[in-house]
């Protein structure tokens, strides 16, 4: 653990993690404005200053207690001043974005907010959880929104470095042909259609409806409001032959070809149906069907590059100085060179 919190590098991208994704909105209940880890019983001072404002430690810790939670019981004591510079380095590169931001002048439309404040409504099984929940967190309707607008404003920012990033054709073909026997060699199995319903009573009229002849497209058109997700018809998925040995999906492995499968439940709450269609051996699955997602594959590492590049700068430019440097990691001194090192280059010296 500690060696991977050494690593400046990564330490930037789970600030980024932190900070700055918008998983708020996949449900919206992974954002609180709790005081976990605020530093309850502890006498609150300024540990850290920022462009003139000061950085409590109450405000530090919570940030520290956030990062943390990331890594479960893989933090250990020797950690924690670690931590607190990743979270001292979150604020300041949050405060950062926000002058960006400004000095760009990255304005939401008012439908986008309203759009993206639908969707954390929708999350929830009904409106009436997602009342519930604001009640219980102590949100209004305009803090949300107002974290919306600030989520989609670094959106926007984070997609303008997107215009300086190219992949070439020629690098794609290079990362396919180094890694395409591990990346993408397919394993051996079916090729199904399926799609699992969160609502029992649906899957079972569209199970019936299709086993009857109807196609198979046009029922999940039909019950999509039911459908956690499903495969179209000319677009069947892999189940591989390993994946075929679980409980839940041991129906397709001697189901006829082509026939709907009864309905099988999964967990509690969800069930499924599937038709197998075809068996798949093991392949390399071929450039042409994967260049797209190589060409993914690199564009995102060259973002995270562009990203970090970014972060890097901001933090520089900000004027900070630590008030407490007890509670963060010693600085390492550089090394005086020893006798033994200096000895070599005097002998050189004498010789000539």
């Amino acid at each position: 653990m500690l060696r991977t919190m050494r690593n400046y590098t990564k330490v930037i991208m789970i600030i980024v993690i932190l900070f700055f994704v918008a998983s708020c909105f996949a449900g919206y209940g992974l954002y609180t404005r709790g005081n976990r880890g605020g530093g309850d019983g502890m006498h609150d001072y300024p540990v850290a200053e920022v462009n003139g404002r000061n950085v409590m430690r109450s405000e530090l810790e919570k940030g520290a207690a956030q990062i943390s939670e990331q890594y479960g019981n893989n933090v250990s004591s020797a950690d924690i001043p670690q931590i607190r510079r990743a979270a001292l380095d979150g604020i300041i590169i949050q405060g950062e974005l926000q002058k960006e931001i400004s000095n760009r002048k990255i304005d939401v439309p008012n439908d986008e907010i309203n759009a993206a404040y639908t969707r954390a409504m929708d999350s929830y099984p009904t409106r009436e959880e997602f009342m519930e929940f604001i009640k219980r967190s102590g949100l209004t309707e305009k803090q949300i929104k107002e974290d919306i607008k600030k989520q989609l404003q670094m959106q926007k920012l984070m997609e303008s470095l997107e215009k300086d990033v190219a992949v070439d054709d020629k690098e794609v073909r290079a990362f396919y042909d180094t890694a395409k026997n591990f990346l993408y060699k397919q394993p051996a199995g079916v090729m199904v259609n399926i799609a699992t319903f969160k609502d029992k009573a649906a899957a079972e009229a569209a199970q019936k409806a299709i086993a009857g002849g109807a196609k198979w497209d046009a029922e999940i058109e039909k019950y999509k409001n039911d459908i956690e997700m499903a495969t179209s018809y000319d677009k069947p998925t892999i189940i591989t032959d390993q994946m075929l040995q679980q409980k839940e999906l041991a129906v397709l492995k001697d189901y006829p070809m082509n026939k709907v499968t009864p309905v099988e439940s999964v967990g509690e709450s969800h069930s499924y149906i599937a038709i197998k269609r075809s068996k798949s051996a093991e392949r390399v699955l071929p450039f042409d069907e994967v260049s797209g997602d190589v060409t993914a594959v690199i564009k995102n590492q060259k973002m995270q590059q562009a990203q970090q590049k970014f972060y890097g700068e901001l933090l520089s430019r900000a004027n900070v100085k630590v008030l407490d440097a007890s509670i963060f990691p010693e600085e390492k001194k550089p090394e005086a060179a020893s006798a033994n090192q200096t000895a070599p280059a005097a002998s050189e010296d004498k010789k000539d």
